[in-house]
Order: C-alpha cells, then sequence, then structure tokens
C-alpha cells in the first residue's frame, strides 16, 4: 500500500468498513513502528529498516521508500480492531 499512498489512503477511506489490519511480518517493536508509521502519519519517502534486526532473525527489511497514508482517527479505530471484532461477532453468530 504503501508505494501507492493516496490511491490506498482514498481506498481505505471509501471502504473503512472493508479493511482488517494485518500484516506478513515478525512481530516486533520495528515492525509496529514502521506500519503504524505507514497508516497514521502523511510521512513521505521514508526508510524503515532495521540492520541488526535483519542480520539476527532476517525479518523486517524493506529497503524501498515507504509513504505515509494519514488515516484518520475513526478509519483507523475500524482497521486496527473494530472490523475484525465485527467479523468475528459474525463468525460466532453464524455458528451458533
Amino acid at each position: 500500500m504503501s508505494p501507492i499512498a493516496r490511491f490506498a489512503s482514498q481506498f481505505i477511506g471509501q471502504y473503512p468498513d472493508r479493511v482488517l489490519y494485518g500484516t506478513d511480518m515478525h512481530y516486533c517493536r520495528a515492525m509496529f513502528r514502521a506500519t503504524f508509521r505507514i497508516l497514521e502519519t502523511l510521512d513521505e519517502h521514508f526508510y524503515e529498516w532495521d540492520p541488526e534486526l535483519q542480520s539476527t532473525t532476517g525479518a523486517f527489511a524493506y529497503h524501498w521508500p515507504l509513504y505515509g497514508l494519514g488515516l484518520q482517527d475513526d478509519v483507523l479505530e475500524k482497521v486496527y480492531g473494530a472490523n475484525a471484532r465485527k467479523v468475528f461477532r459474525t463468525a460466532r453468530h453464524n455458528l451458533a
């Protein structure tokens, strides 16, 4: 999403109830710092790379420039958790 930040931000803003936060990266402080920076700020052309973590675990090395999406607080609330809770409530209800 970050390389096409303006499009991604507009898309998520248009469909905030359809997006869930997720990652395929190793859970660590550097990963959360980077993904929060991408979703929450309007920072442009920044790099997030942790050489120590990369050398020890092979995790979290993204060498292309990143761009923030600057999502609004109400959208972030849905993406970070409200949408997932809604999905799980619906699944639980459908299983009952």
